[in-house]
């Protein structure tokens, strides 16, 4: 499969006549435009995708991805799950690379201050749709409850506007798990989500796909994002070697994580487990409809 890395931001001079010659003549070479995270779990499928003519990637948090493909300001984008079935447009699933694991996954964790089956409200991490329709979906199926889910940007610490450092419960995802986890002794009641999904269900679970808008053509980007894939986990120890420092991680730790807990490709038990959490979803009232698993025509399972 392909991977692209996380570009490389080049400060120039937009008044420099000469900037703007190269600004131009870059868009008029771009073919495919991609958007991704910029997290540290997606490395192994962009690094290196930058450097391939014709496409150009873009890194925005989870939560904002959606609004870029549906504009169409990206042809293709690694969504949240969630997002294919509460979209207002159509969207098709582009079977060649994921973030999912099976098991534990790390990053997408419940910290909480009181017995979980006691939680009635959740500081939920806005940099994510998945994990906030996930933990309601564990919640209710594990424990019978339905706590209030409010929107909290962990970066700083804020609720509806207000500075809030000690919520009762916590929902982190991504490399703030890692760097700014909150201490045991004042959560002393945790929940890892894929382990909780494991748990429910015994499959894997996919926390964001490739995505396209239903009528997209992408022509020869799916097969230039199964190549970047497939060059690219060989070389995860080294991936981790070269952005752990940069993301905050213990590099022992980053090695781990891209190798041994995180997966990257997609069969029939990733689309199942796909499946399985839109009719949880749907089953809880936070999403509206069937919704059928559709795949880009133009690609297929490995």
């Amino acid at each position: 499969m392909s991977f692209w890395r996380a570009p490389i931001l080049k400060v120039m001079d937009r008044t420099d006549p000469k900037s703007r010659t190269a600004n131009e003549a870059q868009r008029k070479t771009v073919t495919h435009r991609v958007g991704c995270v910029s997290y540290l779990n997606a490395k192994p499928l962009i690094a290196g995708l930058d450097d391939e003519p014709g496409i150009e990637v873009r890194t925005d948090v989870p939560a904002r991805l959606l609004a870029d493909l549906e504009s169409g300001d990206v042809d293709v984008a690694l969504c949240p799950i969630i997002d294919f079935f509460s979209s207002a447009h159509e969207l098709a699933l582009v079977p060649v690379g994921a973030i999912g694991c099976e098991g534990p996954t790390l990053t997408v964790r419940l910290y909480s201050q009181v017995p979980i089956d006691q939680i009635t409200t959740i500081h939920a991490d806005t940099d994510s749709h998945t994990s906030v329709v996930l933990v309601q979906v564990l919640l209710a199926k594990l424990f019978h409850i339905r706590p209030q889910i409010i929107d909290y940007e962990a970066r700083e610490q804020t609720a509806q506007g207000r500075i809030d450092v000690s919520p009762q419960a916590m929902l982190l995802i991504g490399d703030k798990v890692v760097t700014g986890s909150p201490l045991a002794v004042q959560y002393p009641y945790q929940m890892d989500l894929g382990e909780g999904w494991h748990e429910l269900t015994g499959l894997p679970f996919v926390f964001a796909m490739w995505m396209t808008r239903a009528q997209t053509m992408l022509g020869d980007l799916p097969a230039q994002l199964a190549a970047r894939l497939k060059a690219n986990l060989p070389q995860r120890l080294l991936i981790a070697e070269r952005y752990a420092k940069q993301h905050g991680w213990p590099s022992d730790l980053a090695e781990h994580y891209l190798i041994d807990v995180l997966r990257y490709t997609v069969g029939s038990r990733e689309l199942e487990a796909i499946a399985r959490f839109g009719d949880l979803a749907r089953e809880i009232g936070i999403v509206n409809g069937p919704r059928e698993i559709r795949l880009y025509s133009g690609a297929s399972l490995p």
